[in-house]
């Protein structure tokens, strides 16, 4: 089974993230830039991988600048083909995954201060064991402003 025979699969969430793990993994190109109270994480995501993101906290505003995505947001959400530019938002819990058509350029947005890494994450990523055990804390700002 190729990577979008993978992703076109019936599989859920999960079962599709264990089947991609035991393919060949690349690196995908990062880049993290801070302005005035921003933080934008930009990746450039070759054609023909699937990436998967991590869930946020909060609604997180998302851009497509060049490329083609299959976007995949959720099992109630249909699968839909972006091109970019492309400006949305994902809701809270989210885990977007998707399937390069075209070499693309992604990032998201977040509202924080902070510049240090670790702590952005532990504000906005939900760990998977905090989301299966139902243990989700609000930490911090959300995609509307800075609290």
């Amino acid at each position: 089974m190729n990577d979008i025979e993978i992703f076109k699969s019936k599989l859920s969430l999960k079962e599709l993230e264990n089947k991609l793990a035991q393919i060949e993994q690349i690196d995908i190109p990062l880049t993290h830039v801070f302005s005035g109270g921003v933080y934008l994480r930009q990746i450039e995501i070759p054609k023909g991988s699937i990436i998967i993101g991590k869930r946020h906290r909060h609604e997180t505003c998302n851009m497509l600048l060049k490329g083609v995505l299959i976007l995949y947001m959720g099992e109630n959400v249909p699968t839909r083909r972006i091109e970019g530019p492309y400006l949305f938002t994902s809701p809270p819990l989210t885990k977007k995954m998707a399937y390069c058509e075209e070499d693309a350029i992604f990032l998201n947005i977040h509202p924080t201060k902070e510049t240090d890494l670790k702590k952005i994450e532990n504000e906005f990523i939900i760990t998977e064991n905090e989301y299966e055990n139902n243990q989700i804390e609000d930490r911090g700002a959300k995609c509307l402003g800075l609290p």
